[in-house]
């Protein structure tokens, strides 16, 4: 039942309906989605254990392979119809925060994804999948990705909002900042603390980020119209920020002019280390699969963020369940994340055989069609 509340969510967000190999290809991502919501481990083995046919393992195990393999299967077709009405929904506050960071995923692949950022939660956009066991990406890939992002952004919404885009030290590339002011972003990104800075393009007089400290009893500096770096990239606006809470200080670069705003926003990019670790070990396990081709993951991916999507989305449909006390202590649901007691409702309505509506009114209005 569960496959088909799948189909039924996929199939309402389609512009036109889908026949022929399209539906077929359609029929075998919801089985996909569904396996892997029950089985929380990306193995094509788990996967294939939990898909809804009568067929051999094996015959399930290549379906799923010729899926996954598959020239048709692509964002445009499989991801981006399910993603467009939530990224109109955020749009209409005002702003869209986006956040921009890498993992490891397979067997030596590395993913680089933006998000964007949604009630202390990162919702998947936009990836890239390489073949390296660890390390960063290189600045003109983070470029490529956001120009996709920015590319999408144009073609799914029609309100004036504001795009602000967060990364951490791999990110604080001239290239990729020069971008942002391109597109009509703005932006933050941490910066290292030996960060070349100076007031002027000849890069005269200058310093080290690490020794333009605020004055005795404030804690935070605001350097405005700063050029950084050998290149003399600028202007720039520098914030160096140290709450007492933390260890070390931040170091940011943005073209914000406010240095409260800045640390504000850049600590939201963080939610997109928690969607990581949702897809990985706290969630399905995207860090175990032995796939070890860029494509293959690139196309689990399509189908472990629409498991993600759905998880996070059914989070308010299982606060309000009857039988919300059947599958968490209800003194302890606040200690739930969203992903997690999202995840826990829709295990226990699969296993209890329970419809499944996916109406998202709460969260997303365009979502769910209301």
């Amino acid at each position: 039942m569960f496959c088909k509340d799948v189909k039924n969510w996929l199939l309402k967000h389609q512009e036109t309906p889908p026949k022929g190999n399209s539906l077929r290809r359609l029929n075998t991502l919801a089985g996909l989605v569904a396996a892997l919501t029950r089985a929380e481990r990306a193995s094509l083995k788990a996967i294939g254990k939990q898909m809804e046919d009568h067929t051999d393992l094996e015959s399930r195990i290549k379906r799923a392979k010729r899926w996954l393999n598959n020239k048709w299967t692509d964002t445009e077709s499989h991801f981006i119809p399910y993603i467009k009405p939530i990224l109109r929904s955020l749009a209409k506050s005002g702003e869209l925060i986006l956040a921009v960071d890498g993992s490891t995923m397979g067997k030596a692949c590395m993913c680089l994804m933006v998000s964007a950022i949604w009630r202390n939660r990162a919702i998947p956009i936009c990836w890239v999948v390489r073949k390296a066991p660890k390390g960063h990406f290189p600045q003109q890939m983070h470029v490529e990705l956001v120009r996709m992002v920015d590319m999408l952004l144009k073609s799914v919404i029609e309100d004036n909002y504001r795009t602000v885009l967060l990364g951490d030290g791999e990110f604080d590339g001239s290239d990729l900042q020069q971008a942002c002011l391109d597109f009509g972003w703005d932006y933050v990104f941490k910066t290292a603390k030996d960060t070349f800075i100076a007031d002027n393009p000849e890069m005269q007089h200058g310093g080290r980020i690490d020794e333009m400290l605020p004055q005795p009893g404030h804690n935070h500096l605001f350097l405005p119209g700063m050029y950084i770096t050998k290149q003399a990239y600028g202007e720039v606006n520098v914030v160096y920020w140290h709450n007492r809470k933390y260890k070390n200080p931040l170091y940011l670069l943005t073209n914000l002019e406010h240095a409260p705003q800045v640390e504000r926003l850049y600590r939201k990019r963080y939610f997109i280390e928690t969607l990581f670790a949702d897809l990985k070990s706290r969630g399905f396990n995207m860090e175990w699969t032995k796939i070890g081709k860029p494509l293959t993951i690139f196309n689990l991916l399509i189908v472990a963020c629409l498991a993600y999507i759905q998880t996070i989305l059914f989070e308010f449909d299982a606060r309000i369940s009857p039988f919300l006390g059947r599958f968490c202590r209800k003194d302890r649901v606040d200690d739930l994340s969203v992903f997690q007691l999202g995840l826990q409702g829709l295990l226990y309505y699969i296993s209890h055989d329970l419809q499944i509506s996916f109406q998202f009114s709460k969260n997303f209005p365009e979502f769910s069609g209301d």
